[in-house]
């Protein structure tokens, strides 16, 4: 793999969610629509659009040095992972300034039928429907802590390895 300055070319979105009645998860992978903001753009262009747009912020500034930082601005989706790995067949591109370097945006689902819990009243009357959609939301987070997680042989960390986030509250 490659370091680049310039900006990442081919982004997919992994979405995985897990289902409430069996408690099996699913993956699906989709291409992102890429839409370019600078650090002097107004910030309310990243809301949402429409009430079923997600919208993933990728930080990417080579200039300073900092590995790239993903965040969700939807209450539906959190992010566990970020992989970076080689595209395949990006070596034959013609384009030598691109960043040949694949990024695998790893979301999972909060709510498999994108309501929001809150909003959700069958859910909090049905105690075991409930119980279901807490173990969903821990396991999103234990996701979510133990970003950037363990990647295929052939997919490096975007983070230097053994080194992990630390999360708020925690010493270590």
């Amino acid at each position: 793999m490659t370091a680049s300055t310039e900006p990442p070319y081919y982004i997919l979105v992994s979405l995985s969610s897990l289902q409430h009645s069996s408690g099996s998860s699913s993956n699906s992978l989709a291409h992102a629509n890429v839409e370019y903001r600078y650090a002097d753009d107004s910030p309310l262009t990243l809301l949402p659009r429409h009430p079923d747009e997600h919208v993933l912020v990728l930080n990417h500034d080579p200039v300073k040095g900092e590995i790239p930082t993903v965040q969700s601005t939807s209450t539906h989706m959190a992010m566990t992972g970020v992989k970076v790995s080689m595209a395949p067949g990006a070596s034959t591109s013609e384009d030598y300034g691109r960043n040949d370097n694949m990024f695998v945006l790893e979301v999972a689902s909060t709510s498999d039928d994108h309501m929001s819990i809150e909003s959700s009243h069958a859910h909090l009357e049905n105690p075991q429907a409930t119980v279901a959609r807490f173990k969903q939301r821990n396991a999103v987070l234990r996701r979510v802590f133990d970003y950037p997680g363990v990647g295929k042989a052939d997919d490096a960390p975007l983070s230097q390895s053994g080194s992990r986030p630390k999360s708020p509250g925690r010493t270590t």
